[in-house]
């Protein structure tokens, strides 16, 4: 029975992101989102996708260490950084001691711990709402698209990647390039002024 739940909630989560790809794309194809705004400096699959050790070493940091990346990063963009890092560790903390708790309890049943592991995940949400929150504190700061929504199930299902993301944002400080179509309108009009040069030269 566990095993089935544990597929329902996997899937439950990736379904979670088929919705929300989905109605960013169809927002970018309505124009109601500009797909070349401000944006984060990596992507949560490229640490996986993309053959870069760094990349690697963040998310395997940020696994034990996520409180201590939240109160640098949040510091550094002067959001205040105590409430929500210390409240993410105490979170984080009670998440594991709960689950190896429920452990104990497998191995001996005689030590009252029964279902203790619903109340470790209680925690792991809160732990995630309060990375919901910083990441959303810096989509802000940066313009960066996006909605609370994405930016929790972000943060639950792959808080590593969230925290790569947002020790990296400011490396782009929140640039993106330019739009295409303003660049070709920049390359006419630049042909237009070399062309009136040409011809006011040929008839001189």
């Amino acid at each position: 029975k566990q095993w089935y739940q544990r597929r329902v909630a996997i899937t439950a989560g990736i379904l979670c992101f088929v919705c929300i790809a989905t109605w960013r794309a169809l927002a970018m194809e309505t124009g109601d989102l500009n797909p070349y705004g401000p944006d984060f400096a990596v992507a949560l699959i490229d640490p996986i996708s993309t053959m870069r050790p760094q990349l690697w070493l963040g998310v395997i940091k940020n696994i034990l260490l996520t409180p201590l990346t939240l109160y640098n990063v949040l510091k550094k963009h002067n959001i205040a950084a105590v409430g929500i890092s210390v409240g993410a560790a105490i979170a984080w903390v009670a998440w594991i001691a709960l689950l190896i708790l429920e452990v104990v309890h497998i191995h001996h049943p005689t030590i009252k711990l029964k279902g203790i592991y619903s109340l470790a995940w209680v925690f792991y949400l809160g732990f995630a709402s309060l990375v919901t929150v910083a990441r959303a504190k810096i989509r802000d700061h940066y313009g960066i698209n996006g909605n609370p929504i994405e930016d929790f199930f972000a943060a639950m299902l792959v808080y590593p990647a969230v925290m790569v993301q947002l020790e990296t944002v400011s490396e782009k400080n929140g640039l993106a390039p330019m739009m295409p179509d303003s660049g070709r309108e920049d390359n006419h009009l630049e042909m237009d002024v070399i062309d009136n040069k040409g011809n006011g030269a040929a008839m001189a």
